[in-house]
């Protein structure tokens, strides 16, 4: 006689680790699910951290470069102011030395009243107590350098009997650049 099998513990048995399995893969699904989307903040949060440091570096880097500029720019305008300024103490040192032989070559008889400078143009006016002294000094500023044109002006004479005399110079393009 054969014995009846009894299967149920075996079923049981085989229903309890299938459950078991599909429970562990179920569970370990959603432990993997979840360890991704952590690892994904975590990257994230890593990210928008790397941004802002990344952020906060061009932002100082900026300014630094700002302040550079600025002090560059400084530089360049004093650099420029001195330049200006050399450029015009040569313009005066020329200028003096032009004045100084005026005053040298002026012949005895004769003198200044007044000397005026406008734009590029120098003009003097004078008196001389002989006309011998007239000619002498247009002589003298038809020399003079750095001028490229030479008006005289009217020459007459006074109540006193002295010459009067006036000349306009205008000054070489090259020489007016300063300002």
């Amino acid at each position: 006689m054969t014995r009846p099998v009894n299967l149920l513990c075996w079923r049981e048995m085989r229903r309890r680790d299938c459950l078991r399995f599909w429970g562990l893969l179920f569970v370990g699904s959603w432990l993997i699910a979840l360890a991704l989307i952590i690892a994904a903040r975590a990257g994230q949060v890593h990210q928008r951290a790397w941004q802002a440091l990344r952020h906060e570096s061009n932002q100082t880097l900026l300014q630094t470069l700002i302040q550079r500029e600025r002090l560059l720019t400084a530089q360049q305008q004093s650099r420029e102011a001195l330049q200006v300024h050399e450029r015009r103490r040569e313009f005066t040192r020329r200028w003096q030395s032009t004045l100084l032989m005026l005053a040298e070559k002026m012949p005895e008889q004769a003198w200044l009243t007044a000397m005026q400078w406008q734009g590029n143009a120098l003009s003097f006016t004078g008196l001389a107590n002989r006309f011998s002294a007239l000619s002498q000094i247009d002589s003298m500023v038809r020399n003079l350098t750095g001028f490229r044109s030479i008006t005289p002006g009217a020459t007459r004479r006074d109540e006193q009997g002295r010459w009067q005399f006036s000349y306009q110079l205008q000054v070489e393009v090259n020489d007016v650049d300063v300002r």
